[in-house]
């Protein structure tokens, strides 16, 4: 009688149970476990290490360690998704390990790996685990050489045409500029910041707040780096953000004329004139002022006469 197809899988299941590796004489599973680590034999020493933890006799310190192995066996396979969740363990339930300052160089090689490899190309939650281990690493490591590192790569992953998640990676150099204002990466995720905000822009009569937002972080980019590798960018960027602020007030304007609000008109129209004079919508702006027959120095002169807005930003920063 032939062996049906679900009790066959059953006991090629149960034999394979029962040919896994065992503890190496005279050894528990956590000794066995480095041995076989020491040996290179990763599949065995993976095997062991979690046998180890499943057990239940463990000191926090063994546990810890256990994980540890059972975590550097399955990077070894390439198995990086199960390595980082044990990393994760010996992070979140023994910080005080030794072994946690060996951890840092791991995640950052996983993040990388989930980010980069073509295995994990065609996966959008692989690359989504990427970020969340290199954000991870940043939050254990604050103060490592990597940490920067780390939101550098998160920040790029966001901004990529084929993710276009510009939000958060204005937020992510926004974080790395606040954080680590001596980095390599400081000027660049500064001009980032308001670039990435400027693009959350879709034409002048959306997002003000964004482009407001964006007009702080590309002033403040230059002020700090005048003269900066990135300064011509950021200085392209502020000119288009700036226009568009202008050209927004005067839509306004338009509004308001098309209704017989003329105080409202001029009030916008001195807004675009008086805040950005540099740009054509700006001097059109003052040109419409000056037929009405408004002065651009009176009304500059007085404050109800214009409502030049400020915008503070929720976290401001400094230079």
């Amino acid at each position: 009688m032939p062996v049906r197809p679900l009790l066959l899988a059953t006991l090629v299941a149960g034999l394979a149970a029962c040919s896994g590796p065992r503890p190496l004489e005279g050894m528990d599973e956590l000794e066995s476990a480095r041995t076989y680590a020491d040996w290179g034999k990763h599949e065995e020493a993976l095997e062991l290490a979690e046998a180890a933890v499943d057990s239940e006799e463990l000191s926090p310190e063994a546990e810890a360690e256990a994980n540890y192995l059972a975590a550097e066996a399955a990077l070894s396979l390439g198995r990086h998704l199960k390595a980082y969740r044990l990393y994760r363990r010996v992070l979140e339930n023994a910080p005080w390990s030794p072994r946690v300052a060996d951890i840092e160089d791991r995640l950052y090689e996983i993040g990388i790996a989930f980010l980069t490899l073509d295995e994990y190309g065609g996966w959008f939650d692989s690359r989504d685990r990427g970020v969340e281990v290199l954000e991870s690493l940043q939050a254990h490591f604050r103060r490592s050489d990597k940490a920067d590192d780390a939101l550098r790569l998160v920040g790029d992953y966001f901004g990529q045409e084929d993710v276009r998640e510009w939000l958060e990676a204005a937020l992510t150099h926004e974080q790395l500029y606040r954080d680590y204002p001596d980095s390599e990466w400081a000027e660049r995720s500064l001009w980032l910041a308001g670039h990435y905000r400027l693009r959350l822009v879709f034409g002048p009569e959306y997002n003000r707040d964004e482009m407001m937002r964006a007009q702080e972080l590309l002033e403040l980019s230059l002020e700090v780096h005048p003269h900066g590798a990135k300064s011509l960018e950021a200085r392209a960027d502020l000119v288009k953000v700036q226009d568009l602020l202008a050209r927004g007030e005067v839509q306004v304007a338009d509004f308001y004329a098309a209704r017989g609000n003329v105080d409202g008109e001029r009030l916008r129209l001195a807004n675009a004139a008086l805040l950005f004079p540099q740009t054509q919508a700006g001097q059109d702006a003052a040109i419409r002022l000056g037929r009405m027959g408004v002065s651009l120095e009176e009304i500059a002169a007085t404050p109800r006469l214009h409502s030049t807005d400020t915008f503070v930003a929720p976290e401001p920063l400094d230079p």
